[in-house]
């Protein structure tokens, strides 16, 4: 076996479920003025979502903004409250946490294998404090390490996230934005942890750092055994990075499946609306983009039936009338459309697409 092999299969994600999401719903509540008054409505801003994450495996969320990516990725950590559903985590300790129905101390247990990183590290990291002190935090505010133990791990962590020990005595402000995400990382692993929500991780970076983060992230997957919920608009870097990818659209999950059988033969038209967005790398290969009619519907006044029917080019009355169940449409691969089996739907050739927000 070669030694990119090798690599390989280390990097592989096993059978075995880490995280497990059953009928996941958030919902806020907003108040709207109508004649006058101030009407109480309800923003279901993640609608029943279940889903499985496989231990060492990254799964790609991608959606438009306002789908509901990133209060999925806070929900599955109780950093935003869940209005009901549940959240398994079969931690490496033997035994399997429910997250939702846990108190302050099984939390703040548990928040030692589950953290994130967030899309913008110079407003998650604290500005009077030095690196050291930020990347140290954690271990300090959970009691495991002081003195020359947490001077060392702190180093530790921080070499392994590509910073010098020379660096540790600045603050924030004397950073890049790239060196910045490294101390955020770097700060989000320090205690170890299993599975890291990255929510938007390399969207604020310019296009080369982006790519100096993903392979630091893909390095520190492989050394430190970790798995990720990998939030983006970038299509392309969800293509580079994902085992698997889940779509989101008001809230729901409406297709998921490996990464390049979802890129090349997607079953939901939302989907390939997405995937034909994306620019090719062949400047005489034209793009036919499949263009949505209308606007996305209001999250707090959702419409019946399937939540895409108002933007589709396929919707029939049963659309308008029936919520589609997320059904199996191929191997690992799950689709909510009534006519999926019918459709002819075309994706792209993750080599034949350069790099694109939504």
């Amino acid at each position: 076996m070669t030694e990119k092999q090798k690599i390989a299969a280390s990097c592989s994600p096993t059978s075995e479920v880490l995280l497990e999401v059953n009928d996941l719903t958030v919902e806020f509540a907003v108040r709207r003025s109508r004649g006058g008054g101030r009407a109480k409505q309800v923003l279901r801003a993640v609608d029943g979502v279940s889903l499985k994450v496989h231990r060492g495996e990254t799964l790609g969320l991608v959606g438009e903004s306002g789908s509901g990516k990133t209060t999925l990725g806070r929900a599955l950590l109780r950093a935003v409250p869940a209005s009901r559903g549940s959240v398994r985590f079969h931690g490496q300790h033997g035994g399997v946490d429910e997250v939702m129905q846990l108190d302050r101390r099984g939390l703040r247990r548990v928040w030692r294998n589950m953290q994130m990183i967030f899309q913008d590290p110079f407003s998650s990291l604290n500005p009077r404090m030095t690196v050291r002190d930020i990347i140290g935090e954690p271990l300090v505010a959970h009691g495991l390490a002081k003195g020359v133990d947490l001077e060392s791990r702190i180093r530790n962590i921080a070499i392994k996230c590509g910073l010098s020990t020379e660096q540790l005595g600045r603050h924030p402000h004397a950073f890049s934005g790239g060196q910045r995400q490294r101390i955020a990382i770097a700060r989000a692993l320090i205690l170890d942890p299993e599975f890291v929500v990255c929510d938007e991780a390399v969207s604020a970076l310019d296009v080369s750092i982006q790519a100096q983060i993903l392979n630091l992230l893909k390095r520190l997957q492989r050394d430190l055994e970790l798995t990720y919920l990998f939030i983006a608009h970038d299509l392309a870097v969800v293509s580079q990075v994902s085992d698997r990818v889940a779509v989101m659209y008001l809230g729901r999950i409406i297709e998921t499946g490996p990464t390049a059988r979802l890129f090349n033969a997607p079953r939901h038209p939302y989907t390939e609306a997405l995937l034909s967005a994306i620019p090719t790398a062949d400047p005489d290969k034209p793009m036919n983009p499949v263009l949505l009619t209308g606007e996305r519907p209001d999250p707090s006044d959702p419409p019946g039936g399937c939540a895409f029917h108002t933007r589709c080019r396929f919707a029939q009355n049963r659309c308008r009338e029936e919520k589609p169940a997320l059904k199996p449409v191929g191997s690992g691969h799950l689709a909510a459309c009534h006519f999926t089996e019918e459709l002819e739907l075309h994706g792209v050739l993750q080599q034949d697409f350069t790099r694109s927000a939504l």
